[in-house]
């Protein structure tokens, strides 16, 4: 890696190229997407992206911080890419970023890539359009240790920007698997999983359901819920007591209800 003059120019190609990639149809044909901010950088670092390019605003980071990234950089042989305040503030999202963007490749996995944990515990999301939901639901599956999300008829690029920051880089560690309703049920079959719907009508109570066997738990959006493909090919369906005025939570609220009552069951055992 080669010493980088600092950007200055908006209209300076680099600068170009990143603006393109908030497009997600840009991100697909360059299978590249943005990184922003240290914590998210960090863990994809540590996860499974690998870095193109990472550019840094001198003023917003620490002397530490920029010695351990040029050092990284030069390590990786990533471009290491100074920019002016003006220029940094132009490329970022979030306001008051804090100093580092990363371009990186993130890596495309397919069900046939999937190799299920002994007692598999998976998350499958069909039409889920919020980025801020799909990010909730990484983290929730990180945090309970389930083995993948799997995401189907997905209405959301996964490479957006928003759902790596939703996700606060969870979206690095666990496996995320775009692809058709038969072509998910095809698999359980074939892996022996069991696959439960949630549904709010759903006669069955989630405490009550047995969650220690090898499950893929199915969410819907809260709009429209699961559809009613999925609710019949469905082994079994499930519901959440509502006890207020409202029929239904938030889709990433009600997969931590199940995923942690999941956990709870399958501890009672150890």
């Amino acid at each position: 890696m080669h010493a980088q003059p600092i950007i200055r120019s908006l209209q300076n190609p680099k600068i170009k190229q990143l603006m393109r990639l908030r497009k997600a149809r840009e991100r697909k044909i360059q299978q590249l997407t943005l990184v922003e901010g240290l914590r998210e950088i960090q863990r994809a670092r540590e996860g499974a992206a690998t870095f193109e390019a990472i550019y840094y605003c001198a003023s917003r980071c620490s002397s530490d911080i920029l010695q351990d990234y040029e050092l990284f950089c030069q390590d990786e042989a990533i471009d290491f890419i100074p920019c002016t305040e003006p220029v940094f503030e132009k490329i970022t999202y979030r306001a008051h970023a804090d100093g580092l963007l990363g371009v990186a490749h993130m890596p495309s996995l397919t069900l046939s890539s999937l190799t299920p944990s002994k007692n598999p515990l998976l998350l499958v999301a069909e039409n889920v359009e919020k980025p801020g939901n799909i990010g909730t639901l990484l983290r929730t599956i990180d945090a309970t240790g389930a083995d993948a999300l799997i995401l189907i008829d997905s209405q959301t690029d996964i490479t957006n920007p928003n759902i790596i920051r939703a996700s606060i880089g969870s979206l690095f560690f666990v496996p995320v698997i775009e692809t058709s309703r038969d072509a998910f049920f095809s698999w359980c079959q074939t892996h022996h999983i069991h696959t439960i719907a949630l549904h709010p009508d759903a006669p069955s109570i989630y405490a009550q359901a047995d969650l220690q066997r090898p499950i893929a738990i199915c969410v819907g959006a809260e709009d429209k819920g699961l559809s009613a493909d999925l609710l019949e090919q469905a082994e079994q369906q499930i519901s959440i007591p509502m006890h207020g005025k409202n029929d239904s939570l938030n889709v990433s609220t009600a997969a931590a209800v199940i995923l942690y009552e999941t956990i709870r069951q399958r501890n009672l055992t150890q």
